[in-house]
């Protein structure tokens, strides 16, 4: 993935996010009061407006209906799963491709433990100046680890850093494996696999069948082109049928591996929500042992 456009992926994100909050309080999926210092003033100030908010999710869907539902159902799903992860202890939160994710700062009970947010040089800089503004300062419970993927190891940026690999670790890794190769999803596995018994990880895949232009998922194609017309090809992807048979070289077990059904039952219909969600990506959760 170009690095020019890693910027720009994340701020779509993140738009996404900032315009769930304007959802009412008993039908949002989760709150996020620290965006909209993070999209900057010109977003923040069109998304006050309800026209400009369904113009952009409607932009946001043009090409394959259910993407901005499914940005924002994968977020609450990732939320869950890290929350869930520190209940039982876990004291270790590392954001992989981190953009504009804001899990660190708003979560419960995330200032009691050690969050790594592992990204470009470029992206954390301007990141965070901006989280030094909302705050006044940088908070002291998160780490920033700059990382080029395409030249450095995971294992490298870590040593040295307060993380310890002896105890149990949750990771995150939201809306980046398209982006990347094989190569580079096996080698991130392999290092967060390495961790304590007990790990977590999470992470987003978009299907093979879309990738390999095959998956029937309307404007699968169209998406296809218009992501490689931007400079950001979606180059790699998976399938359930083969998730498990995929971790078991990282030591990993599969744990729930969901996408829009589960999102409709779990959340959107106990909320009395009528949202699309897109078919062509899903989230994996897993363990360590």
């Amino acid at each position: 993935m170009a690095k020019q456009t890693v910027g720009r992926t994340a701020l779509g994100a993140a738009t996404c996010r900032l315009i769930e909050q304007y959802q009412p309080d008993g039908t949002r999926l989760f709150n996020d009061p620290v965006v909209k210092d993070l999209v900057g003033a010109p977003i923040r100030i069109l998304m006050q407006f309800a026209s400009m908010r369904n113009f952009t999710i409607k932009q946001t869907d043009a090409t394959t209906p259910g993407i901005f539902g499914a940005q924002i159902c994968r977020t609450r799903y990732i939320d869950d799963a890290v929350q869930g992860a520190l209940a039982q202890g876990i004291g270790q939160v590392v954001i992989l491709g981190a953009g504009l994710d804001t899990r660190p700062y708003r979560l419960r009970g995330m200032e009691g433990v050690r969050a790594f947010e592992v990204d470009l040089p470029a992206v954390q800089d301007d990141k965070k100046k901006k989280i030094q503004k909302h705050f006044g300062r940088l908070p002291e419970h998160v780490t920033f680890i700059p990382i080029d993927f395409d030249t450095q190891a995971l294992e490298d940026v870590f040593a040295g850093t307060a993380f310890d690999p002896s105890r149990p670790a949750v990771f995150a890794w939201e809306g980046v494996t398209q982006y990347i190769t094989e190569e580079a999803v096996r080698r991130t596995l392999a290092f967060a696999g390495k961790s304590a018994p007990g790990s977590v990880m999470v992470f987003t895949y978009v299907l093979k069948s879309i990738i390999e232009r095959r998956s029937g998922i309307p404007g699968a194609e169209k998406m296809m082109d218009l992501v490689a017309k931007n400079n950001a090809p979606w180059i790699f992807g998976l399938e359930p049928a083969v998730m498990q048979e995929f971790l078991k070289p990282f030591q990993f077990t599969l744990m729930a591996d969901v996408g829009n059904a589960d999102y409709q039952e779990s959340y959107l219909k106990p909320l009395g929500r009528k949202l699309v969600v897109s078919e062509g990506e899903r989230i994996v959760q897993a363990r360590v042992g």
